[in-house]
């Protein structure tokens, strides 16, 4: 069967029940680096309404091994203890332990208020500026790393992709791999290919946006000129996988030439009438996380033809839980590369840990990458990682007044009207944070609004059937679902999550 007779297919893994999220701590930076990624799941809390942290409890682990305590020297028995208040928020008190806790961007103090939507995004926790934690609302599942992954973390994200390209290997479809710049999708579409039965054929991956229009036709589908015969990129891929990459940076030429050739299965190399059958499979890359692209265009119909299934690789800051593990993994391998000759076990300060954990990382995966290169290279001589200036002033957190007191807004909550709520959040993609700071209020006040006016609702207040209806007329396109359910994407892609959706 070939790629023009396929429609889209969404399939809903089975893993609904391992999505209940509970307030899990994962180990970003610990002075013993190969705990890097160990969780610890605070069940009491999440049942009883109280636990503790201390150097004896709770107890961490990852791929499936006996858990340890933090066991650190410089950690106080003498526990740190969390507390279940009312509106989902979580107090930490430091009041008995001699142990210093920090919370980026936050002063130090006794006592800290944690909202729900903090623990949504992952709250960075200090302990004596060596041990660095994350606070986050995680589901209860396995946290298996594998070294030789090439689609590495201990997120649920990257757990169901991982599932998602075992089963896409077997199947021979075309795929759509969308997601931002540097969150991986070349590294997916490889994974898949090596899974596959084709893993012994060529993995051809083209810049599409980098071949003009005059030599298009040679560079993707061969030449034959003066006795000499010069394969396009379908030829070089033969029986193996090519990818065609960010679909839509490709000029309108290039869109209808490909969608030609795809319609008839076969190409034409210039300089001859020989016509050559297409064997490759085909993947696609897009970084619009969904929709985006006009109706009835040439490019629309070529990802119709060519996405018989879509796999969406979200942002990092969407799985901040993979960045601790991550960071080292990019450390080791660079160290390796830069200096084979040295043992590469220095220290990871808590203070980078913690910078590296609250940034923006608006290139990625990628971009992490590269600051571990950049790292790596500044500390050859040094004991621990050396940030240079340069890099620490780059790497400032995303929204210095993420945790600005609410007593610093100066505008009142009751002279926002409901007409004025709406038209806010519609301008804000109904992000609370940025409706907040548009309307001068908190973001706590925000959603007192939003309970206290009828129709105005977040993503949690969606009944299962609601969503279940939009994401059947959408296509699963969340972007769409977004502005018909009028609540947050973010918040959306979630909840979707929560109920085991594929997106």
């Amino acid at each position: 069967m070939s790629a023009t007779e396929y429609t889209t297919k969404h399939v809903v893994d089975d893993l609904v029940s391992s999505y209940q999220r509970v307030p899990m701590l994962v180990i970003a930076a610990h002075p013993d680096r190969s705990r890097i990624g160990e969780r610890a799941a605070l069940m009491d809390l999440h049942s009883q309404g109280s636990d503790y942290l201390s150097r004896v409890k709770p107890e961490f682990a990852k791929n499936g091994n006996a858990g340890r305590a933090l066991l650190d020297e410089f950690i106080s028995r003498s526990p740190i203890i969390f507390q279940r208040e009312s509106g989902g928020r979580i107090k930490l008190k430091a009041h008995s332990t001699k142990t210093t806790v920090t919370i980026a961007g936050r002063g130090v103090q006794d006592e800290y208020i944690l909202k729900e939507s903090d623990l949504d995004n992952g709250v960075v926790i200090g302990l004596n500026h060596r041990i660095v934690l994350l606070l986050k609302l995680l589901p209860l599942q396995d946290s298996s790393v594998d070294d030789n992954d090439v689609l590495f973390g201990i997120s649920s994200d990257i757990r169901a992709i991982r599932n998602r390209v075992a089963q896409l290997a077997g199947m021979d479809l075309p795929v759509m791999i969308r997601g931002a710049a540097g969150v991986g999708k070349q590294q997916a579409a490889y994974a898949i290919h090596q899974a596959s039965e084709r893993r012994e054929q060529p993995f051809i991956s083209v810049n599409l946006a980098a071949i003009h229009d005059a030599v298009a036709e040679a560079e993707l589908f061969g030449s034959y000129r003066g006795g000499s015969r010069q394969p396009g990129y379908f030829q070089q891929a033969g029986g193996g996988t090519i990818v065609l990459e960010d679909i839509e940076d490709a000029s309108p030429s290039l869109h209808r030439l490909l969608y030609t050739v795809l319609q008839s299965k076969s190409v034409v190399p210039v300089g001859t009438e020989e016509t050559l059958p297409i064997t490759c499979r085909i993947m696609l890359t897009s970084h619009q996380d969904s929709g985006g692209f006009e109706e009835n265009s040439t490019l629309s119909m070529l990802i119709e033809k060519l996405s018989a299934y879509q796999l969406f690789i979200p942002p990092l800051t969407e799985r901040r839980e993979d960045i601790g593990l991550l960071f080292d993994y990019f450390v080791r391998e660079q160290w390796r590369k830069l200096y084979a000759d040295r043992s590469h076990d220095v220290k990871i300060p808590g203070e980078l840990m913690s910078q590296l954990l609250t940034f923006h990382w608006p290139g990625n995966v990628r971009q992490l990458r590269n600051v571990a290169r950049q790292v790596v290279i500044d500390s050859r001589e040094q004991e621990q990682l050396h940030l240079d200036p340069q890099l620490l002033s780059m790497l400032k957190p995303s929204n210095p007044g993420h945790w600005e007191d609410e007593t610093s807004v100066h505008r009142k909550p009751n002279s926002v009207s409901r007409d004025e709520l709406l038209e806010t959040l519609r301008s804000c993609r109904f992000e609370l944070q940025a409706t907040a700071k548009a309307l001068g209020i908190s973001r706590a006040s925000v959603y007192q609004l939003i309970q206290r006016f009828e129709g105005v609702r977040t993503a949690q207040d969606l009944s299962e059937e609601e969503i279940k209806k939009s994401y059947e007329q959408n296509r699963s396109d969340t972007e769409k679902m977004m502005w018909d359910l009028q609540v947050s994407q973010i918040g959306l892609r979630r909840r979707l999550k929560s109920l085991g959706y594929d997106i």
